[in-house]
């Protein structure tokens, strides 16, 4: 059940209570384990993992060959691959308007200043192999990789039961531009990456997200290699005020605990009835909701309804939390971006489905959690700007890509994703 408090001790006896969650209760123990695994292939190499990857693989099986890659583009619709280039394509235009110019000024007394950016040589990505495919996994990392003019891109994926990984994860990863595909996971991906073995060369960066085991790997060789924010944890944050639509709130709650179980979902609204409708709606849909037991444990754990006095109590409780993703489903949205001090990336206005970031805005697996976002950036002018993705869609450009992220969101099992933008598109306000 999803609940709902009002009592200001409660709220951030809450909060911190969501924000300090963990993995497990084993926590020391899952280190060591890691922490030897790190150390086996360090000093083994290829020989510390082939014999127990399952199903068996030998070197020449690890790494997808040519033509498998060539028959996924068999597998998968048109449709699909359109979506995918398409997808592509924004996300390239986005990311060269963020590329960072090199430039050179000449001084008093042939006093030369100046500043270049240079890629990495290899980067290594990580896509989490849990059901179904992740496509927005593998375009978040790679395309900015690629705009970046990294020269060799490395993913890491494990395969299923029967050592295959799913078609559309391979032309997306082409698409993208990733030159080398493997089928290892865990820990012992990132191992690889970042110490390398006889036949995998160790790579400079590794970015991407997984389980305990391969947050614990990513901290664990920070320092040998640079990683990306330690994402350990997830949270969307709803402000909505009483105009806002129960139906969409909803769709957007269940899309995002879908995608993470171990994720939170917070609602803060000043309005009761929008608050215990909400509630209502989230009890239904979760008696037939297709991902499962997953979905009502993250609820359940992790899910809160706040009401809150007013707007602005909202914003401070939000800046407080300093949540991954913000919603804000206000009447005026834009007068209150500007009171959001802490915020990975900001969907701004009700016609924004979280579903535009995850495909098209780069807020997928790039952003650190709760609370990380307030130092998450690298000590120079930009540690001083708090970086936030503001994204706004208007009926009409959320109608032109409805098909597309409805089409991308099915193909990776998130049915809850596809309604939050199907309600959008097509209008519905009951």
């Amino acid at each position: 059940m999803l609940r709902i408090i009002t009592q200001s001790t409660e709220i951030e006896t809450e909060l911190q209570r969501i924000r300090h969650r963990t993995y497990a209760d084993d926590i020391s123990e899952r280190e060591a384990t890691v922490r030897k695994i790190l150390e086996t292939i360090k000093e083994r190499g290829n020989s510390a993992f082939l014999n127990d990857l399952q199903p068996p693989l030998t070197l020449k099986q690890l790494r997808v060959s040519g033509s498998e890659l060539d028959a996924a583009y068999q597998q998968i619709s048109k449709d699909l691959l359109d979506a995918i280039k398409q997808v592509c394509q924004q996300l390239e235009f986005f990311h060269r308007q963020r590329l960072p110019k090199a430039w050179v000024k000449f001084e008093d007394d042939d006093v030369v200043v100046g500043k270049r950016y240079t890629p990495v040589k290899r980067a290594g990505l990580y896509v989490a192999g849990d059901s179904g495919s992740r496509i927005s996994r593998v375009l978040m990392q790679a395309i900015p990789a690629k705009v970046a003019k990294v020269p060799h891109i490395v993913m890491m994926t494990p395969a299923d039961v029967t050592g295959k990984i799913h078609p559309s994860i391979l032309v997306a990863a082409q698409e993208a531009g990733i030159n080398e595909i493997y089928r290892l996971g865990g820990a012992t991906a990132i191992a690889a990456l970042a110490y390398g073995t006889q036949t995998l060369p160790k790579v400079e960066v590794i970015t991407g997200t997984g389980d305990l085991e391969v947050t614990l790997a990513k901290k664990m060789v920070y320092g040998t290699v640079a990683i990306d924010a330690p994402l350990e944890k997830s949270e969307l944050v709803i402000i909505a005020d009483r105009k806002a639509n129960p139906n969409q709130i909803v769709t957007d709650l269940l899309a995002q605990v879908e995608q993470d179980p171990t994720t939170a979902v917070v609602l803060l609204t000043p309005d009761q009835t929008l608050a215990e409708t909400v509630q209502k709606k989230v009890a239904q849909k979760l008696k037939g909701y297709s991902p499962g037991i997953l979905s009502e444990k993250a609820i359940a754990h992790y899910g809160l309804i706040i009401v809150v006095d007013s707007l602005g109590q909202a914003v401070s409780v939000v800046n407080q939390f300093a949540p991954e993703y913000l919603m804000l489903a206000l009447v005026e949205p834009w007068d209150f971006v500007e009171q959001i001090h802490h915020a990975g990336t900001i969907f701004v206005g009700s016609r924004t489905p979280k579903a535009i970031g995850d495909y098209l805005g780069s807020s997928g697996v790039i952003l650190p959690p709760s609370g990380i976002v307030r130092y998450a950036s690298k000590l120079g002018i930009e540690t001083f700007l708090k970086p936030s993705n503001l994204i706004e869609y208007s009926p009409s450009a959320l109608k032109k890509l409805s098909d597309t992220l409805q089409l991308l969101a099915q193909a990776d099992g998130f049915s809850g994703s596809a309604e939050a933008v199907r309600t959008r598109s097509e209008g519905k306000q009951e």
